[in-house]
C-alpha cells in the first residue's frame, strides 16, 4: 500500500494495487487526515472535494486541534442553514456537508471516517443524516443508496436507502406528481434498510428491508443485519468503514461496519434508476429535517471527522485504518 503527497491541501493519493480489476477501480483513491491543514476555516480544492452549499458557504466547517495534536474537522448545521429551495413548504430541511463527485457506475468502492459526538452534543427527537452515498440522476432528486441516519433523540439509527426507483417523482419536493400510494410502492419495490435501537448500550436491531420484500422482524430469518454493535459514547471516537458495488448487477453489494462489527451486508442489485445518471455524491456531516414545520428551533449541532478514505479495494482500506489507529480510536480494526 503506497501514497503520494505533494499539495497544501493534505489530500493524499492512494495508489490502485494491480489485482484490483481496472474496469471496477474506484474512481476516488485517496486519504484525508487533516492533518496539513491549518487550523480555523477549512480550505476546500474543487478538484478535491466541495461542499453542498446552499448558501452558508464554509461556516459550517471548521479544523481544530486536538491536545495531543491530531487535527480534525468540525462540522456544524444551525437553524435554517443551507435548506434546499427546492423542498415544498413543511419538508424543510437543514444541512452541513462536505462531498466529493465523481462518475461511479459499475465501481467498486470501499470508504472510512472516523467520527465523534462531542459530549455536550445534544439529539432532536428527529432525523440526523451523517453519511451519504448518492447516485445524482439529471432532473431528478431521490434518497441515497446509503444514509445513516439518527433518530429518537439518538436512540435509534436506520441505516440503507432506494436501490432504485423513478428518479423524476419526489414527494418531497416542489412540483412533485408522486402520491402517497406510489411512494408506498418505490420504497417496497427499491428500498433496501435496517433500524437498530438502543438498548441498554448496544444497538439491537428491530427490523431489515429487502428490495420487493417487506420488513423482516424474525429474529431467526436476519438477512444482512446483525445485533452486536455498541452504542458510541458522547466525547469517544468510532470508525465506520463502508463497502460498495454499485451496479445494475445482481452482484452489487452494501456493507456497513461500525468499529469492526458488521452492521448490514446487502447483496444484490444497487443501481436501478429510471432517467440519465450523472454522478455519485460521497457525502460526510450532518443533514436534518428542520424544526420550522413544527414552529420551533433545533439546537445546533456539531459532529467531527477525521481520516476520511475511498478507495479501490477492502484490503488496502484495512491497511490505512490500521496505519492510523491510536488511543482516539478502535484498535486491531481486522478485515472479515
Amino acid at each position: 500500500m503506497c501514497f503520494t503527497t505533494g499539495n497544501s491541501y493534505s489530500w493524499e493519493k492512494v495508489l490502485v494495487p494491480d489485482s484490483v480489476d481496472k474496469k471496477t477501480k474506484s474512481p476516488w483513491n485517496f486519504f484525508e487526515s487533516f492533518e496539513k491543514r491549518k487550523e480555523g476555516r477549512l480550505r476546500i480544492n474543487k478538484n478535491k472535494f466541495t461542499i453542498n452549499d446552499k448558501g452558508t458557504g464554509l461556516k459550517p466547517f471548521i479544523i481544530h486541534k486536538e491536545t495531543d495534536g491530531n487535527k480534525y474537522l468540525a462540522v456544524t448545521v444551525k437553524h435554517g442553514w443551507n435548506h434546499d429551495p427546492y423542498m415544498k413548504k413543511g419538508r424543510e430541511t437543514e444541512r452541513a456537508e462536505f462531498q466529493t463527485c465523481k462518475k461511479a457506475l459499475d465501481k467498486e468502492m470501499w470508504i472510512s471516517f472516523k467520527k465523534r459526538l462531542p459530549q455536550d452534543f445534544t439529539h432532536i427527537d428527529d432525523r440526523l443524516m451523517f453519511f451519504q452515498f448518492k447516485n445524482q440522476i439529471k432532473k431528478g432528486g431521490k434518497s441515497p443508496l446509503l444514509g445513516i441516519r439518527y433518530y429518537k433523540n439518538g436512540n435509534q439509527l436506520k441505516i440503507g436507502g432506494d436501490t432504485g426507483g423513478n428518479a423524476s417523482k419526489n414527494f418531497r419536493q416542489k412540483g412533485s406528481a408522486m402520491s402517497s400510494s406510489e411512494v408506498r410502492e418505490e420504497k417496497y419495490i427499491h428500498r433496501i434498510g435496517a433500524k437498530y435501537k438502543n438498548k441498554g448500550g448496544d444497538w439491537f436491531v428491530r427490523w431489515e428491508k429487502d428490495r420487493e420484500d417487506d420488513k423482516n422482524k424474525d429474529r431467526d430469518d436476519l438477512r444482512f443485519t446483525t445485533n452486536n454493535a455498541s452504542v458510541t459514547p458522547l466525547g469517544e471516537w468510532s470508525t465506520y468503514k463502508i463497502g460498495i458495488y454499485n451496479t445494475r448487477g445482481k452482484d452489487g453489494f452494501v456493507k456497513v461496519y461500525k468499529d469492526n462489527e458488521l452492521m448490514f451486508d446487502y447483496k444484490g442489485i444497487t443501481y436501478d434508476w429510471s432517467g440519465p445518471y450523472d454522478e455519485t455524491c460521497i457525502r460526510v456531516g450532518a443533514y436534518r429535517d428542520s424544526g420550522k414545520q413544527f414552529g420551533i428551533e433545533y439546537s445546533d449541532q456539531t459532529i467531527h471527522f477525521d481520516d476520511f478514505i475511498v478507495v479501490s479495494d477492502e484490503n488496502t482500506l484495512d491497511q490505512l485504518i490500521r496505519k492510523n489507529e491510536n488511543p482516539r480510536g478502535p484498535k486491531n480494526f481486522i478485515s472479515r
